[in-house]
């Protein structure tokens, strides 16, 4: 049987003076959520690495992220951190690197090395965990923890979007750690003592590389503590960990909590302000009162000779006593 003939002008030619068509993606490309999130991913402006100071103000209210007496309980010198960035060679990428003099950021191996924290008097070990099952083994330091009588713990992120909820517990749980006011005082220590005097107590979070979970964190308390938005907070935590490596998801959960933080620091000088016009620069936000509270509040300014309990019921006494609804089904 002879093989069918091809029609050879049909196909494509391939001499010299002629090009194949044109190459038509059938999918339009997009950058991304690094195109969107600039901030993160082109340029960073490096002139914002500095050297940490202690924050002048605290716009959150009290239990939010630390307590009343956080600040003067560690001293402003606690806030002080210099940087090293052009210091940073690659086997640091196993170690742990200090953020503030009580922050550190680092891999599961750092955390389980006794010498290193034993010799940096680290007083808290703070792992952070993903969804993965094999997470609770890898990322664990207990037996350091327990070897060195200090404290160890773990947050499991289910979803790195999600990260933007979980910091406020992860930020409170920090502070009470760290918080030397007489209510976070470890038993047999001197709260009297001068806070130059204390020893300072010292956290290191870690997760299995410390390039993300860990470095999130590190950035969100940034932003919460020292005031630093999102990119400012980015690179401050990079210039002292340079192989820090955020996923977009994690990228998108500090934006959320960007957002928070901007919307309660709004909502405090709204409340702020507010208070000011009516003459009480120091007033709470409202609370509804409850009803024994109105009942004596309206006794007490409108009709003192008059039981307000005794008012209220004869208001209610000619309405009728049939329920206005009865529950009856859709179907009969």
């Amino acid at each position: 049987m002879s093989p069918p003939d091809v029609d050879q002008e049909a196909l494509p030619s391939t001499t010299e003076g002629q090009s194949e068509p044109p190459y038509s993606p059938t999918q339009p490309y997009f950058p991304g959520l690094n195109r969107i999130r600039s901030g993160l991913s082109e340029a960073l402006d490096y002139t914002l690495l500095q050297e940490i100071e202690a924050p002048n103000s605290h716009d959150f209210p009290n239990g939010y992220f630390a307590c009343a007496d956080f600040f003067k309980s560690l001293g402003p010198a606690s806030f002080h951190s210099g940087y090293g960035f052009m210091e940073w060679h690659y086997n640091k990428r196993r170690e742990a690197q200090m953020i503030l003099p009580f922050l550190y950021v680092g891999p599961t191996s750092a955390a389980r090395n006794i010498e290193f924290v034993k010799g940096e008097g680290i007083t808290y070990l703070l792992g952070i965990r993903g969804p993965m099952p094999y997470h609770e083994r890898i990322v664990c330091a207990d037996k350091c923890a327990a070897q060195l009588g200090i404290k160890s713990d773990y947050i499991v992120l289910e979803d790195d979007e999600d990260l933007a909820q979980s910091i406020p517990d992860i930020i409170r749980s920090i502070n009470d750690h760290l918080c030397c006011c007489p209510v976070h005082i470890q038993p047999g220590s001197n709260a009297q003592e001068p806070i130059s005097d204390r020893p300072l107590k010292k956290v290191l979070i870690f997760c299995e590389t410390g390039n993300e979970r860990s470095a999130a964190i590190a950035i969100a308390y940034l932003m919460a503590i020292m005031n630093y938005d999102l990119v400012k907070a980015f690179i401050n935590v990079q210039g002292r960990r340079y192989c820090c490596n955020l996923t977009d998801p994690l990228k998108g959960g500090l934006h959320t909590f960007e957002s928070v933080l901007t919307a309660k620091r709004d909502l405090a000088k709204a409340q702020s302000d507010v208070s000011s016009v009516n003459g009480n620069p120091r007033a709470s936000s409202p609370r509804k009162r409850a009803i024994d509270a109105i009942h004596e509040g309206d006794s007490a300014v409108n009709v003192p000779d008059v039981d307000p309990l005794e008012m209220d019921q004869q208001r209610f006494a000619s309405r009728n006593s049939q329920q206005p609804f009865s529950d009856s089904p859709f179907f009969t």
